[in-house]
């Protein structure tokens, strides 16, 4: 979703590149012809400021095996990309299924444990953007895809030697 948005996002920026060529070279074009019986002027108009880089929260996802697991990392950023800090350790939760977590003591990483059984968990993070008397919950979803692991070795044993009948 988020190469999607990528993608749409640089289309539109090309297509306001070109239709903004298009027109000066059309209010070129006209103001040659008036051969200076006027003045030319352009108007423009802005919208409401905005950030340089909107951020949406994100559904991280990932399939591992139930033989293993995998550490998440919290780097906080502004919306323009920026380091940043929260308020206090990061809250970490499993929202569904049967995996589990363990929290760093500073809660910016945490060990998200796969089930036994092939499935799929949440996990919510939780993080306080505030670092006032106030809170501002900034909260993002990891989902991990749990398959079974495949057979590697047959595991053969022999047994005790025998005579033949």
């Amino acid at each position: 979703m988020a190469q999607f948005r990528t993608t749409f996002w640089l289309a539109m920026k090309k297509a306001f590149r070109k239709a903004v060529k298009e027109f000066a070279s059309q209010l070129e074009a006209k103001c040659k012809k008036t051969k200076n019986k006027r003045a030319a002027r352009l108007n423009f108009s802005f919208g409401l400021a905005h950030s340089k880089k909107e951020s949406n929260p994100v559904m991280i996802e990932i399939t591992l095996t139930n033989e293993q697991q995998v550490v998440a990392t919290l780097k906080p950023v502004t919306a323009t990309g920026k380091p940043a800090k929260v308020d206090g350790a990061p809250k970490w939760t499993v929202v569904s299924g049967d995996g589990t977590v363990v929290p760093a003591d500073d809660g910016l990483s945490a060990t998200l444990v796969t089930p036994d059984l092939p499935g799929d968990t949440t996990y919510l993070v939780d993080a306080d953007a505030d670092l006032g008397s106030g809170v501002e919950d900034l909260q993002d979803t990891i989902t991990v895809h749990t398959t079974g692991a495949n057979a590697k070795n047959l595991g053969i044993a022999l047994g005790t030697p025998v005579a033949k009948p």
